[in-house]
């Protein structure tokens, strides 16, 4: 009797920290010192945000563990995200600037300390992936303080939505001079 008390204690401890685990994974980053990126579907509901990294980081909404889920954000804003941050936003799940007809990409730097586009009027000020299409190489997004250093979108994209594609985000934070 004692035996089994002291077993069903620990499959329930081991059940506890396992389903701890998976909560634990649902959530966002803790680390929110840097600034975050948030991500809207296509309904302007928030699906997931992601902190800027101390150094730099790739997140690959096709992983099992990644907070974001592939295909589902269609819009974004910044939160204090530090100037000259680099965010690279990805249709395919390789995270890859190859400029395959099936591919787009949109390389962007902030340029302002902070870049916060939260200070707009309430909701946030946010941009969607498809909106970036319009935007050329070297221009200043109107009222955002980020520049697009880089973009492309493949032909066979050329009509459709870019909304509702993204797959992969790479964020680079500019590093302070010693």
């Amino acid at each position: 009797m004692n035996e089994s008390r002291v077993l069903l204690s620990l499959c329930t401890g081991v059940l506890l920290s396992a389903i701890s685990a998976v909560v634990a994974a649902q959530t966002a980053p803790a680390n929110s010192g840097y600034g975050r990126i948030h991500f809207n579907n296509d309904k302007g509901e928030e699906k997931c945000t992601l902190a800027v990294p101390e150094d730099r980081q790739t997140f690959s909404f096709n992983s099992n563990d990644e907070y974001c889920e592939n295909n589902m954000v269609s819009s974004f804003w910044l939160e204090n995200v530090p100037s000259a941050t680099l965010i690279q936003l990805f249709e395919n799940e390789a995270c890859s600037a190859n400029q395959d007809e099936r591919n787009f990409y949109f390389l962007l730097k902030t340029v302002k300390q902070p870049t916060d586009w939260s200070q707009a009027p309430n909701p946030p000020d946010v941009l969607t992936i498809d909106q970036l299409r319009n935007a050329g190489k070297g221009e200043l997004l109107v009222r955002k303080y980020t520049r697009v250093e880089d973009a492309f979108v493949g032909s066979e994209l050329s009509d459709d939505n870019l909304n509702e594609r993204l797959s992969c985000v790479y964020i680079e934070r500019s590093q302070p001079v010693n």
